[in-house]
């Protein structure tokens, strides 16, 4: 058999270990009969070491395989491989429980902790629901929010900061003093990449920026300093100093795209919701002294991603 087929066999048969282990399920070597399976699935395939591997075993495992995999296995010697694997793949784990590779501390680690992720995982399916958004519900964000459907550019500046209180006085400082803009973007701005440049995103159409952040700069006269804008990365203060109106899209045409951005916002407002309650539930309280003593290591910081969605 060609080196090519082995090494993609092997790494299925590698793919169907680790479904088993996120799935908290068991080796053939130990596993029932498939409750999948179909009449006469008990019917031995293969025997190893004093185990059966049944046919129900195996379909059980070619079923968590996704459609492209199972067609390349229908091939006879490729489906015979794969049962092999499955075989090779339990006396490996033998051989390594003999060496007591399955106390090892660090798997025990690996393994709980992809246990809690699944767990989470689960959990969170049950918020991934959005509500539905009827047409009225679109016109009415199309009609609040049209600079957002246009050709319209506008160039703006930013300074990005962590906390709302830093960022409420930069707005006061700036409605007093907006000349010193440039200057605070310079010295305060956690956006590295503008912070250099004052602050400036240069040129920018609708759909470049993530959408809190879009819906206040495009509706914000040239010149004005913003209110505080919180985004996932931070808080923002904005000022716009350049504007080119462009050409209205219709509703029709952006329709859907409307019904998208208001479902996407109201699951994240479902899951944000959820989240403040479990921490209210759970009385959280987080030391701010001793979270500030938590060094962490040396690496290179991202720059915050306001281009696209």
């Amino acid at each position: 058999m060609p080196g090519r087929l082995v090494v993609v066999l092997a790494l299925l048969a590698l793919a169907v270990s680790c479904r088993r282990a996120e799935q908290g399920g068991t080796t053939a070597a130990t596993a029932p009969a498939a409750a999948k399976a179909e009449p006469g699935g008990d019917e031995v395939v293969a025997t190893y070491a004093g185990r059966r591997l049944t046919r129900g075993q195996v379909l059980q495992e070619l079923e968590r395989l996704p459609g492209p995999s199972r067609a390349y296995l229908s091939a006879p010697d490729r489906k015979r491989q794969f049962v092999e694997n499955m075989i090779l793949n339990d006396l490996l784990f033998d051989e390594g429980k003999a060496e007591g590779f399955d106390r090892d501390p660090d798997i025990e680690r690996q393994v709980n902790d992809l246990r809690k992720r699944l767990v989470v995982q689960k959990v969170m399916r049950k918020y991934q629901t959005p509500p539905e958004v009827t047409d009225d519900e679109a016109r009415a964000y199309y009609e609040a929010n049209k600079a957002l459907y246009s050709a319209t550019q506008i160039r703006a500046s930013h300074i990005l900061v962590k906390d709302e209180e830093t960022a409420r006085a930069l707005v006061a400082e700036l409605r007093a003093h907006p000349e010193r803009f440039a200057d605070l973007a310079r010295e305060k701005s956690t956006d590295t990449a503008t912070a250099a440049k004052g602050g400036d995103l240069g040129l920018f159409g609708p759909g470049r920026m993530v959408p809190d952040f879009e819906r206040v700069a495009f509706a914000l006269p040239v010149g004005q300093i913003s209110d505080v804008v919180k985004t996932q990365y931070g808080y923002h203060v904005i000022l716009v100093t350049e504007r080119k109106e462009g050409e209205q899209k219709p509703f029709e045409q952006v329709k859907e795209q409307i019904k998208a951005t208001l479902r996407n916002r109201a699951l994240q407002d479902q899951v944000q919701h959820h989240f403040d309650a479990l921490k209210r539930q759970a009385d959280v309280h987080i030391d701010e002294a001793e979270l500030a003593k938590i060094t962490l290591p040396a690496t290179t910081a991202p720059k915050p991603a306001l281009f696209g969605h």
